[in-house]
């Protein structure tokens, strides 16, 4: 009786334990040989862009993924996500040659507008080249009037995007898309300016399934080591 007594209470511990909410690496990329994604998860991959190579700032490093062209967002779409309530979205983001800012006069506006789901939540701007506005969002500079590419004619800047505010958001549904994209008058891209982003890093408040406590395993193997001994005593 006390055996089995043991056993249904390490069963019913299991059962009690509830699910639990913690933030989780939902996707991962740093355009060098670490992609990750969560199991299960559909990933579409970055559009409209390709890789260059990069000086180190920080985690600006390697391979990053660049965007040359204007209107043209690249986007990245994750599925099948857990039920959950909050986003958060880590990267380093170059402004990348002559960003003329949004005053920079015969060349501006310059912007980089930040899209979740198909709506406008944040544009951001540098002055790499002319004009006084520089718009990061809350993000903190790893590299300012810097070289981190091939280009040596112009100067970059390097953000780290973590302390953006407007990149930790509420979100429900099953899938998210996520787009940058450059946009106004002043903006040329191909040789002239780009965009890119590297270290890449999404994660999310999912509900994960029930986890039982390491001392209901514990009790649950006793349990289950005096059931087999009283029944090997029985068949003797």
């Amino acid at each position: 009786m006390k055996t089995a007594s043991l056993l249904a209470s390490a069963v019913l511990s299991l059962g009690l334990t509830s699910a639990a909410s913690a933030d989780v690496l939902l996707y991962a990329n740093n355009f060098d040989d670490d992609e990750y994604s969560l199991p299960g998860i559909g990933v579409s991959a970055l559009t409209n862009g390709a890789l260059e190579a990069t000086a180190t700032y920080g985690d600006w490093s390697g391979n990053y993924f660049a965007n040359r062209t204007l209107g043209n967002p690249s986007s990245l779409t994750l599925s099948n996500l857990a039920p959950h309530s909050t986003i958060s979205v880590n990267f380093m983001l170059g402004f990348l040659e002559s960003w003329d800012s949004r005053d920079g006069g015969c060349c501006a506006p310059d912007n980089l507008d930040f899209y979740v789901d198909g709506v406008l939540v944040a544009s951001f701007t540098a002055n790499n080249a002319l004009g006084s506005i520089e718009d990061f969002g809350g993000g903190t500079i790893a590299g300012h009037y810097v070289q981190a590419n091939a280009n040596t004619f112009h100067s970059d800047t390097i953000v780290d995007m973590s302390t953006a505010p407007a990149l930790t958001f509420s979100h429900s549904a099953s899938t998210l898309t996520l787009a940058l994209q450059a946009s106004g008058a002043g903006w040329q891209g191909d040789t002239d300016e780009a965009w890119g982003v590297d270290a890449i890093r999404i994660t999310y408040d999912a509900t994960l399934p029930p986890v039982p406590e390491p001392s209901t395993w514990a009790l649950m193997l006793a349990g289950g080591g005096l059931l087999f001994g009283a029944a090997r005593r029985r068949v003797r």
